[in-house]
């Protein structure tokens, strides 16, 4: 239980983070980022990804291998919601299949874990604290000043595996060492006692002035070829 308990929130994490490093799609003048992800047992570069925001508040993420083949690509469309978008993505490591389409006043999950399972659809209903994938950057510049004076912020997170939402508590909290000096950091740590004993704080850091994403320490939201999700430290650069 505790296995996929932990794949579940691990994916959560860094879906809600890595896919809107680049959220400048709320605009209108398009932006991108590059970030290499590096293991952190290791220091080897796993894998890198290209974040690109596009207009019309669409914005796309291209993960490659560090010899450059692109192995997983995401599709993200802010247009009806910055904090609840609808996407879809596909590892192609895999076959692992994910799509939220919102509809009205509801939202279409799919999920597929891999080539060799079914794809399963559920209905779930919109809540007032949902947060979904990307949409967790929109949620931290609207609260900005609120996380700055110490305030933590709860939020329910859609976890397309598992159909249903799990609560988070993101507050600020001391930076790793090799953080940038104009970084503020935040850890993200579940609110249910049991998710905690499966899954370790996240950390984040974000550019004080342009509040962007500059680091992230934890479980990467991609497996490997044998399907793990291997712990990462992720570097960002802008364009």
């Amino acid at each position: 239980m505790f296995y996929s308990l932990s794949n579940a929130v691990c994916l959560v994490f860094m879906s809600m983070l890595l896919s809107g490093v680049v959220v400048a799609a709320q605009g209108s003048t398009p932006s991108s980022a590059f970030g290499q992800a590096y293991s952190l047992e290791s220091g080897e570069l796993l894998y890198t990804e290209r974040h690109q925001a596009l207009p019309n508040r669409q914005h796309s993420v291209v993960y490659a291998e560090p010899d450059g083949q692109v192995f997983a690509r995401k599709q993200i469309d802010f247009s009806q919601s910055l904090i609840r978008p609808s996407f879809q993505q596909l590892n192609q490591r895999n076959g692992e299949y994910i799509k939220v389409a919102q509809q009205g006043d509801s939202f279409l999950v799919s999920y597929r874990e891999s080539t060799d399972t079914e794809e399963e659809t559920e209905r779930i209903s919109d809540q007032t604290n949902m947060v979904i994938d990307a949409g967790f950057d929109a949620f931290v510049r609207q609260y900005w000043q609120a996380l700055m004076t110490g305030k933590a912020m709860d939020i329910d997170y859609l976890v397309p595996s598992k159909q249903t939402t799990f609560s988070f508590r993101f507050q600020q909290a001391s930076c790793l060492a090799g953080t940038p000096a104009n970084a503020v950091c935040f850890t993200l740590s579940p609110v249910s006692w049991l998710v905690k004993l499966a899954v370790d704080p996240i950390v984040v850091a974000y550019d004080k002035g342009q509040q962007q994403l500059l680091r992230f320490t934890g479980r990467a939201n991609i497996s490997n070829a044998e399907g793990k999700y291997q712990s990462v430290d992720i570097r960002y650069q802008y364009d």
